[in-house]
């Protein structure tokens, strides 16, 4: 027999080489598993940030329902219903009239506008001296 037909053991790959990649890619597998499984019970499908719930309708309720789910107390659906029933009549009943803001003097404006300055340079004309006025984008 030939050298070249007899291998040595040194010639053969490592057991590390053989078991190393297949232990990291099990462990990644699962651990993402895990993973994925932990956020889709923490955080529900379409729940987005905690506290925020989609597709839930606001129904109006009487002061009484509100003060009590503002202080926390345990209202039941029935009772809940009956509120926005009641509310509704009752918003149903009332006509709509719209309020008049009436502008009062003695209150400041939120921006009040400048009195017209002296001008420095009455020679320069307008486009120099005065403020800049913001131009509109051009539609693409």
């Amino acid at each position: 027999m030939s050298s070249s037909t007899l291998r040595g053991v040194d010639d053969y790959p490592s057991m590390l080489w053989v078991v190393i990649p297949p232990v990291l890619l099990l462990s990644a597998y699962f651990t993402r598993r895990w993973y994925v499984a932990r956020r889709l019970r923490v955080h529900g499908i379409g729940k987005g940030a905690p506290g925020f719930q989609t597709n839930v309708r606001q129904l109006r309720v009487t002061p009484e329902i509100a003060a009590r789910l503002r202080r926390g107390e345990k209202v039941s659906p029935e009772e809940i219903a009956a509120a926005a029933a009641k509310a509704q009549e009752e918003e149903q009943k009332t006509p709509y009239v719209p309020r008049i803001i009436e502008e009062r003097h003695d209150r400041p404006k939120l921006n009040p506008t400048p009195p017209p300055a002296e001008p420095v340079n009455e020679w320069l004309p307008e486009s120099l001296t005065g403020p800049k006025k913001r131009v509109k984008g051009k539609r693409r």
